[in-house]
Parts: C-alpha cells; structure tokens; sequence
C-alpha cells in the first residue's frame, strides 16, 4: 500500500460511526465484542463505559482503539458491517499485531518534525496516530469526540490549526507502507 492509499483509507473512516474500544481493530459495534473485550481488558470497560457503548448497538458504529485504526487498515478494514472486523483480516499482509510502543519502534523513530511526511505515524507513550500532511493527524481517541477525528499535530507549523490537537515525541516511516521518493 502506497502513503497516498494509506492516507485515503483513514480519511475515508472519518465517513463512518466510529468509537474508541480498547483492544480493537475496526470491529462493529455488537454485545459480543463489546463482552468480549471487557472479559479481556475489565480495567478499561468500566460500567459507565459499557453502558455507553451498548448504546451504540444496532447503530452502525465501528470500534478501533489508536493502533487498531492503523492495524485495522492495514489489515483491510473496509467498512463492512457484515464482517467480524469491518473486513480486516487479524495479522495480514505481512503485517504483525503490535502496541502503539511497538508499532514506532519498527519505524526508525525520530524526535525531529522538520521532515515528517505524510503517512508517517506519530507517537507519544501509549497512543499513536497518522500524520496526513498540513499540520494534520487522523487518530481514534477517547478524547474530544471520542472516536476516529482529526486532530492538529502541534509539532508542525500550520495555517489552520483545529481546536483539538496535541505535541508528539516521536515519528516515523511503517515497514508496511510505500513512501514517495
């Protein structure tokens, strides 16, 4: 997968329902996985948090925690709803099943935002996104609307900045991934 097709898929979940879930990967929203995911992680699917995304059932709303976006995609993720994960295939493509930490550390990080390109991922402990260009990352997150979003990638200049947006420590180019030049 190019950078460009990579950028356009994660632009393109910004189409759909989406909501932070702990441990997923583009999953739709379903009593199933939701118990599933809290009998794995009961530390994060606090009773607040389920009732809440119980909510979502039956209403067309695909779940990805910050890897899981990226996994997700390169998994396949398509949006289909009549899929287990919305058409991604658990550790395709060459692609293995990493936490956000591990994730950058196969990307020979850099802590310089002088050169970052599109299609790098971005990374601050615990949680990562995508930069797409423009000052702009594409991340799943709890925070503000708590889901896929865009958000302002505060290490790099730009001419508009969103209201939501944060500095990340690291960047760096995915093994997965075909970058210009």
């Amino acid at each position: 997968m190019t950078s460009e097709e990579f950028i356009q898929k994660l632009l393109d979940t910004l189409n759909y329902n989406t909501v932070y879930m702990w441990g997923t990967f583009g999953s739709p929203v379903t009593r199933k996985i939701i118990e599933e995911k809290a009998a794995q992680y009961p530390a994060w699917y606090t009773k607040k948090v389920m009732e809440h995304l119980y909510g979502l059932i039956n209403k067309n709303y695909f779940a990805f925690d910050c890897v899981g976006l990226i996994k997700g995609i390169l998994w396949g993720w398509n949006g289909d709803p009549s899929k287990p994960h919305g058409g991604a295939r658990y550790k395709s493509n060459g692609v293995p099943d990493l936490s956000a930490g591990g994730l950058i550390a196969r990307c020979n990080p850099s802590t310089d935002f002088s050169h970052i390109v599109p299609g790098e991922i971005v990374w601050v402990s615990g949680h990562v996104g995508t930069y797409i260009g423009d000052g702009k990352v594409i991340e799943s997150t709890p925070a503000w609307k708590n889901g896929v979003q865009m958000t302002s990638c505060l290490n790099v200049e730009q001419e508009d900045s969103l209201d939501k947006g944060r500095l990340w420590v690291k960047h760096g180019k995915l093994p997965y991934i075909e970058y210009p030049g």
